[in-house]
């Protein structure tokens, strides 16, 4: 039986989701002599220059006003990151018991994209943004916060029936 059978959104989610965070996300967090001599920074600076992208360029200006977008980085490279793998290792080997961790992670990952999103409709760029880059910018950031919280939910109701059946089976 091949892997990932019957969870093609689960196997898109982990092909797309854990490059995004290694090559992108977090370099404003790693330090400075693990990107040196690597496409990496151009990469960062080309995703920025899509839309002027407000969350991205926050976190590489070091600005205060994007302090809160650090810890958050922070927690996607600590907690997200490795449920993120853990997760992917489950699901690739059917392992149920991976259930709850990806519940956890979907909630965690959704709910950090609720401020990024706010941070976008909130931006005021000089000269304002157009409607192709707000356009171009929902379409980055919506899919990370819908596809988590789906498989959030799509845990949550897994976790349901599994401790339904649980529950049946002692009442025996």
């Amino acid at each position: 039986m091949s892997r990932f059978v019957g969870r093609g959104l689960d196997k898109l989610w982990f092909w797309f989701c854990g490059p995004i965070t290694l090559l992108l996300d977090l370099q404003t967090i790693y330090p400075k002599h693990w990107l040196a001599n690597t496409p990496l920074p151009v990469l960062f600076e080309y995703s920025i220059s899509l839309a002027r992208d407000p969350i991205l360029g926050g976190a590489l200006s070091g600005s205060k006003e994007f302090n809160w977008l650090r810890y958050f980085l922070y927690l996607e490279g600590g907690f997200q990151l490795p449920c993120f793998a853990i997760g992917a290792w489950g699901l690739w080997k059917n392992d149920k018991r991976v259930y709850p961790l990806l519940l956890a992670y979907g909630a965690s990952t959704a709910t950090t994209l609720i401020p990024c999103l706010g941070a976008i409709f909130t931006a005021s760029p000089t000269p304002p943004f157009t409607n192709r880059e707000i356009i171009t910018l929902l379409s980055e950031y919506i899919p990370f916060l819908l596809i988590p919280l789906g498989m959030a939910i799509d845990m949550g109701v897994k976790l349901v029936k599994i401790v339904g059946i649980a529950q049946e089976r002692k009442r025996v």
